[in-house]
């Protein structure tokens, strides 16, 4: 008897770079046996890869690819009746996601976790790290290059977001965050029944799309991470207050990073990988 239908959608891209060790994550997770042990776990697992592109052309352009690319993928998974289980090396695959979920007749909210805002647009940003900006791409409040180029991506409402673990926002980011409204749930609040509310507000009609950067869990539970911060998200309170909701429409993890992780730190993480999986991937 085959499994639950699952796509594993490899995005080894960090914004548009595959040279640092978040480009490299999603291959060290392959690596480690993480779809082996998906299918261990029941799931019918079909994995597709984003390739390279040729090199030469303007970042904004490479970026728009790699977001057509995972677009087509979900688009593909959902009309197929499987579950797309985005593994990238950063976050603005989501613009890509949400494309693909849109394309595929869904209008998805969007639960992000993440110890970062993803909130900052060019101009409040210290670094003008394009992965900082990915939440305010996919709410259309930054990088309005891309609103246009991805096909059939519409920016969301900020009020169909919601923002949890956040924890480590950059100064001016934080007047994004006021300005237009983001909705935030702080790791210690997550288990509170204001937040169960909230959750089950912005996800009661279902279609929702599950954006988990690593980072935004305790690193006690997932340590081979890019950017750790201490006092995140407990993997078990996650769990337990999300599962509760219905199943996401769609799922990502990003921000991993194995290079700085011993052995037991990396098997850590994938554990919690291989949990979140077990949790959110119904169809």
């Amino acid at each position: 008897m085959s499994g639950l239908p699952l796509d594993l959608i490899v995005v080894p891209f960090d914004v548009e770079r595959r040279d640092t060790s978040a480009a490299r994550a999603p291959g060290e997770l392959l690596a480690r046996g993480f779809p082996d042990r998906l299918r261990g776990a029941g799931f019918d697992v079909r994995q597709t890869l984003v390739e390279p592109f040729p090199l030469g052309q303007a970042k904004s352009l490479r970026v728009t690819l790699i977001g057509c690319a995972i677009a087509k993928d979900v688009a593909l998974a959902r009309s197929q009746g499987r579950f797309p289980l985005i593994l990238s090396g950063g976050c603005l695959a989501a613009v890509g996601v949400v494309a693909g979920l849109q394309q595929a007749g869904i209008d998805p909210a969007v639960l992000w976790i993440d110890a970062h805002g993803d909130f900052n647009n060019p101009e409040s940003s210290p670094s003008g790290y394009w992965d900082g900006m990915a939440l305010a791409a996919v709410c259309g409040v930054s990088l309005p290059d891309l609103r246009g180029l991805v096909p059939g991506f519409h920016p969301l409402a900020v009020d169909r977001v919601l923002h949890v673990a956040g924890r480590a926002f950059d100064p001016l980011e934080t007047g994004n965050v006021r300005r237009h409204g983001l909705a935030l749930v702080p790791p210690d609040e997550l288990a509170g029944e204001q937040a169960r509310e909230r959750l089950r507000h912005l996800t009661g009609a279902g279609n929702f799309y599950l954006h988990v950067d690593l980072d935004g869990l305790d690193p006690r539970d997932a340590p081979a991470v890019s950017f750790p911060e201490p006092d995140g998200a407990r993997l078990d309170d996650v769990l337990a207050t999300l599962g509760a909701l219905p199943p996401p429409a769609a799922m990502t993890f990003s921000a991993l990073s194995f290079e700085r992780a011993d052995a037991e730190e990396a098997e850590r993480t994938v554990a919690t990988c291989l949990r979140l999986v077990e949790t959110f991937a119904r169809v």
